[in-house]
């Protein structure tokens, strides 16, 4: 921790792995004192509605909207927090922007990786696990 705030980064989407993580930030941040910032990774969203590729970029403000509402417990517990969106896969968007915001800990629910003997974590929680150089907490299901 750098003397400032603690700073959480959590991993916000439309999952319900997703939404258990952002309720337990919302139970924890207010006692640690904690700022956090909800990271949604925003891709190239392929194929919609034709045979292209649509730029992610052209539906920003619709994903920020949504972020907002997935954030939603953290507003309701009073934390205070931020929404970003970021360009990327979900792994290398969440290493980006702990790093950019000084995070001390990453924050993700579990998404088990169905039909995959022996793997008991999604494919992100496991590749945050193994590459981030600061705590990942994986919320379980």
């Amino acid at each position: 921790m750098t003397g400032g705030p603690l700073r959480i980064v959590v991993a916000v989407d439309d999952s319900e792995g997703a939404a258990r993580a952002v309720r337990f930030v919302a139970r924890l941040a207010p006692s640690l004192g904690a700022e956090v910032v909800a990271v949604h990774a925003l891709g190239l969203l392929a194929h919609l509605g034709g045979e292209t590729a649509v730029p992610a970029q052209a539906h920003r403000d619709e994903v920020r909207a949504l972020l907002e509402r997935w954030a939603g417990p953290l507003a309701d517990a009073g934390v205070p927090y931020r929404c970003e969106v970021v360009d990327g896969n979900p792994v290398q968007a969440l290493l980006s922007a702990a790093a950019d915001e000084g995070a001390d800990v990453i924050v993700v629910g579990k998404r088990a990786a169905i039909g995959v003997p022996g793997l008991q974590l999604g494919s992100t929680s496991q590749q945050l696990v193994q590459h981030a150089d600061i705590p990942v907490v994986v919320v379980p299901g």
